[in-house]
């Protein structure tokens, strides 16, 4: 293989190594996004569940208190039944006794359902905060690996950058062009192919037996008439019958 064509080779696997580190990098500001959305996600269920908690506690304090003054206002009530001078005064006191008792049996129902609530809603609760903190624990061990990535990965594109520029500067202007030239045309960044068995590796299109001939006979740059990508010959799968081995370089 030619010297120019190897260099080709290298810049070709050096700037697709470059795309693969610059996607790397950039997802990893997505990859954090989605961890830290899921975590508020969670945080939100968590106060969702602290305020459901403590609206049925609020409401259970006052349904206690409702309780002890209707207990109160009975003991009062009865007090007033003994003393009664008529039925008319004994009646409307054995009433508002009745309505208080009623009363006292609904928030005491009320109560036992909202301690039932809370005795489901406590350990709901628990989980919750158990898989928020573990969220937000992942999220932080993530952001410091994704730091760490980063830069990491940084270097090694600095580090490609500069072999790169190292080998640019080994070609010709001309090669150099038609390299820069077959990136830009073609969006899988391929600009150098293998050709087998008479067959652009490329775009998969046979090349002129006349070509294929000059390849296999001579270390020449020669690109393909079909998609102008810069063919190469390996030893080991060129052979062609009509031409004999290739040879060796």
């Amino acid at each position: 293989m030619l010297p120019e064509v190897q260099a080709l080779v290298r810049l070709q696997d050096w700037d697709h190594a470059v795309t693969r580190l610059e996607a790397e990098l950039a997802e990893l500001p997505k990859r954090l996004d989605a961890l830290q959305k899921e975590a508020a996600a969670q945080a939100k269920a968590v106060a969702a569940l602290e305020t459901r908690l403590k609206a049925g506690e609020t409401e259970r304090r006052t349904l206690e208190g409702a309780v002890e003054l209707h207990k109160s206002k009975i003991v009062k009530l009865k007090k007033q039944l003994n003393e009664a001078q008529n039925l008319t005064q004994t009646r409307a006191l054995e009433h508002e006794i009745d309505w208080a008792e009623q009363a006292i049996a609904k928030a005491e129902e009320r109560q036992l359902e909202l301690l039932m609530e809370e005795e489901q809603l406590r350990p709901e609760l628990g989980a919750a905060k158990e898989a928020l903190l573990a969220m937000q624990k992942n999220f932080e061990s993530t952001r410091q690996q994704a730091l760490a990535r980063h830069k990491a990965g940084l270097v090694e594109i600095a580090a490609l950058a500069e072999q790169r520029k190292s080998t640019l500067a080994t070609l010709t202007p001309q090669i150099t062009s038609l390299y820069e030239r077959l990136r830009k045309k073609h969006k899988n960044g391929v600009v150098a192919v293998e050709a087998v068995n008479a067959q652009c590796q490329g775009c998969f299109m046979e090349i002129r037996l006349q070509l294929w001939q000059e390849l296999r006979a001579q270390p020449v740059l020669m690109t393909c008439e079909n998609c102008g990508r810069v063919l190469y010959l390996h030893a080991a799968t060129g052979f062609d019958p009509q031409v004999g081995p290739a040879p060796v370089n």
